[in-house]
């Protein structure tokens, strides 16, 4: 395949700032790039990439450290296997039901919102033709995100581009997008409301929405009042992880036509067993 100008590349080049990569990297990747990760099948019906407003990138796409960005790629890649094995039959259960309703007369376009190291490409299996699109602030994941993909065998069978992004400023059209995938994400981004609006945005009118959140405990107080207090010093260590958050009512006010959300509680994982899951309906 042909050689893309890489990250180093591009931080060589004096007085330009992430923004300005991103922008660039947009725009050069669909002429340059042609190996089988990057470059669109000949069959798949691709979303075009957009350049999200400056502003909003200056707003949210916050500075980041390389080395944090590594290590917590490697942990999130490496130290959440138990967690996925317990969520699994539920997961399962709700990509089922997402895939059961996207139209398999055509090539439809899967978001996946914080991909990281793509926990849930597992899911993908019985697919084909899907164009996925997977958007992350750390680009540490990536590499981990590739070896998932393939592991699942989901190249070439389906089209996988994985592209510097923040949540609250998506790079896609409006009304582009057939599905999207939310999982551990909501969590951690800068604002939540900002993000669930720019994912009905991107949404096509009838458009799925698969969340999976950890939220603040409904039903134990003490177990609350315990994630309140440690979750400065968990947004600190975790990549802006917030313990106490109450995405419920961010989704039950993110203007879907309809809400199938349930709360569930996990039981191994402490801090991370409350959890909100389900799938939205633009």
């Amino acid at each position: 395949s042909q050689s893309t100008p890489n990250d180093d590349e591009y931080d060589n080049r004096p007085g330009l700032n992430r923004r300005q990569m991103f922008s660039d990297v947009l725009l050069r990747t669909a002429s340059i790039c042609s190996c089988v990760i990057c470059s669109p099948h000949s069959a798949y019906g691709l979303a075009q990439l957009t350049a999200p407003p400056v502003e909003a990138l200056k707003q949210y796409d916050l500075p980041r450290n390389q080395l944090l960005d590594a290590a917590f790629a490697q942990g999130m890649a490496t130290g959440m296997v138990d967690y996925e094995r317990e969520a699994f039959p539920i997961k399962k259960g709700l990509f089922q039901k997402l895939f059961a309703s996207l139209d398999t007369r055509e090539e439809n376009v899967v978001v996946e919102v914080g991909m990281g190291s793509f926990p849930n490409a597992l899911y993908y299996k019985p697919m084909n033709g899907l164009d996925i699109i997977g958007v992350d602030p750390n680009d540490r994941m990536e590499g981990y995100a590739k070896d998932s993909a393939a592991r699942a065998g989901l190249v070439p069978k389906d089209n996988l581009r994985i592209i510097h992004g923040i949540s609250e400023a998506l790079p896609l059209a409006d009304a582009s997008c057939d599905a999207v995938v939310c999982t551990l994400t909501l969590c951690s981004v800068v604002d939540p409301a900002k993000s669930v609006a720019e994912i009905r945005r991107v949404l096509k009118p009838g458009g799925k929405f698969l969340f999976w959140e950890h939220v603040l405990s409904q039903t134990d107080p003490a177990l609350a009042q315990q994630q309140v207090q440690l979750t400065p010093q968990q947004v600190k260590r975790a990549d802006g992880c917030h313990l106490d958050r109450r995405t419920g009512d961010v989704l039950r006010a993110g203007g879907f036509k309809n809400l199938d959300m349930e709360y569930i509680e996990l039981k191994n994982f402490g801090f991370l067993n409350p959890t909100v899951c389900g799938i939205a309906t633009a």
